[in-house]
């Protein structure tokens, strides 16, 4: 289902933090997860594609691993609470610049780094919640009742990003699609697979 139009600025209103971190939690994931994945990431430089694996814990752990062909390269990211960490980290840096829009690509409203504000709008049957960081940049949550329908970054008053999401019948996220805008630079998730409740060691968010 195509994301609907941005409300106009005027139609915001401030939200409290408490409402919003209300608002985050019912995205959290149900249960411990495993999914495994396709990505493929492509800039005016490059393209490069292979296989991936996200942990996630509720409710504030998740480690990606990714691999490209054959084995060949690799990186981790791990946002484990107030810990987290990369390898290797000028790897994880391109690709994923904002690490909140990680999240989001598994369906989960985290907010960026240093909030300012946040504000929300109702519109075309939505509801659209800004988050603004002190960088200037905000990110722009929309969302289906309490299901993200998908994302929106924007510097001042231009769109410099977007998150777009595919969901299969029973609701669960099977195509992720993120575009940087800026660096003309695309990001692609394809869910392969899901096993729920799995028990992760200790050792998978610690730094090796």
């Amino acid at each position: 289902m195509p994301s609907a139009p941005l409300p106009d600025a005027a139609a915001f209103a401030a939200l409290p933090s408490g409402e919003f971190a209300a608002l985050a939690a019912r995205t959290d994931p149900a249960r411990a997860e495993l999914v495994a994945l396709r990505w493929r990431f492509r800039d005016p430089e490059s393209e490069v594609s292979g296989r991936g694996a996200v942990r996630l814990s509720p409710p504030d752990s998740l480690r990606l691993d990714v691999r490209g062909p054959l084995g060949f390269g690799h990186g981790t990211l791990v946002m484990a609470g107030a810990e987290t960490w990369a390898d290797p980290e000028d790897v994880v840096r391109q690709v994923l610049p904002r690490r909140y829009l990680l999240w989001a690509m598994l369906g989960v409203v985290r907010a960026p780094e240093d909030v300012r504000r946040i504000d929300a709008a109702e519109a075309a049957g939505r509801r659209f919640v800004r988050v603004a960081a002190a960088d200037s940049e905000s990110a722009v949550f929309e969302l289906r009742g309490d299901t993200l329908a998908g994302l929106v970054v924007m510097r001042e008053e231009r769109v410099v990003g977007r998150l777009t999401l595919t969901r299969d019948r029973g609701g669960a996220i099977a195509h992720a699609e993120a575009e940087d805008l800026e660096r003309h630079a695309r990001l692609t998730f394809d869910i392969q697979s899901r096993t729920p409740g799995v028990a992760f060691p200790p050792e998978v968010w610690r730094h090796p």
